[in-house]
């Protein structure tokens, strides 16, 4: 029998089944945990309400993400040891169960991925969703589930909307404060000592994730002081009315400092991506002075790299 894992291709990461509402599937991947028998998609349907069919397509994910393990039949599953903390955690509250979900979930490939895509700020649905897909190595075929995939990331808490369209990373930007002591700073007196240079942390520094993360380095010493962050204008402004506001705007105006100086470091400027909403802190006068900068820089650039300037 041809199962929907072997429909896959050899690279492509499962996701869960689009032919159920995010929040139903997390009912019964709960169910799934607390049983202390083998269950199947009758079992799952008699203690969720939903239709066994349903039912039957949700378990292959939860297997999937560790959360189950196959019984003595194919169709039959059981809870994991991480699937009984989950049940362990549910039995506290709802709070601790999709906490102990998160927990579980984001040290995985797409938990990853989200993190990532999410480091400098909030980002819109469709880039989330481009970036699960490009995670997954799948085409534009399944975009339906990397969207089921998102809700059911949204359902647990793990990506929470910030009401202006976009969406953050639960513990808020994924660039955490340097846990690294300080590095010594050059001797004032000796103008030809090296200025030292202190690593960024790694971006995904919990035990779950894999691979190495790149890092920035940064400019230390008194020398490093960022200038104050510049504030974004006000709703009432002209032509920022039909504009969300820029990207890691706080309630109060200002924004939340970087765990590194980015001033510091002209690639780290350069990295984010810009938006249409940051470009409302600028006058108009400043967005015609920067769009010649950039083709005055791409022009040098090409330049020298010996490719033709058009």
């Amino acid at each position: 029998m041809t199962t929907g894992r072997s429909l896959l291709a050899a690279d492509e990461k499962l996701m869960p089944t689009r032919k159920m509402r995010a929040d139903q599937q997390v009912a019964v991947i709960r169910a799934a945990c607390v049983s202390t028998v083998p269950v199947g998609a009758a079992q799952l349907a008699e203690a969720t309400g939903f239709t066994a069919k349903n039912c039957g397509l949700v378990p292959v994910f939860a297997l999937n993400t560790g959360l189950l393990e196959k019984a003595h039949r194919p169709t039959m599953y059981l809870p994991s040891r991480k699937g009984r903390a989950v049940a362990r955690a549910f039995a506290i509250s709802e709070a601790a169960g999709l906490e102990a979900l998160r927990s579980v979930w984001r040290g995985l490939w797409f938990g990853r991925a989200m993190r990532e895509r999410t480091a400098h700020g909030p980002v819109t649905r469709d880039g989330l969703v481009a970036k699960l897909l490009l995670a997954a190595r799948a085409t534009e075929s399944r975009i339906r589930q990397a969207h089921v995939l998102l809700d059911l990331l949204v359902v647990v808490g793990m990506i929470v909307p910030d009401g202006d369209g976009f969406l953050s990373w639960y513990e808020g930007a994924a660039h955490l404060q340097d846990v690294l002591p300080p590095a010594p700073v050059a001797d004032a007196a000796d103008p030809t000592a090296p200025v030292a240079l202190e690593p960024r942390s790694p971006l995904f520094s919990d035990a779950t994730t894999d691979g190495p993360t790149s890092s920035i380095g940064r400019r230390t010493g008194p020398e490093a002081v960022c200038p104050p962050m510049a504030e974004p204008k006000a709703p009432g402004t002209p032509g920022t009315s039909a504009v969300p506001p820029p990207r890691r705007a706080t309630a109060a105006g200002e924004q939340p400092r970087s765990a590194y100086c980015a001033d510091d470091d002209l690639l780290a400027l350069l990295l984010p991506p810009v938006l249409l909403a940051d470009l409302t802190r600028l006058t108009e006068q400043e967005v015609v002075a920067l769009h010649g900068h950039l083709r005055a820089v791409h022009q040098l650039t090409a330049k020298l790299r010996g490719r033709p300037v058009s």
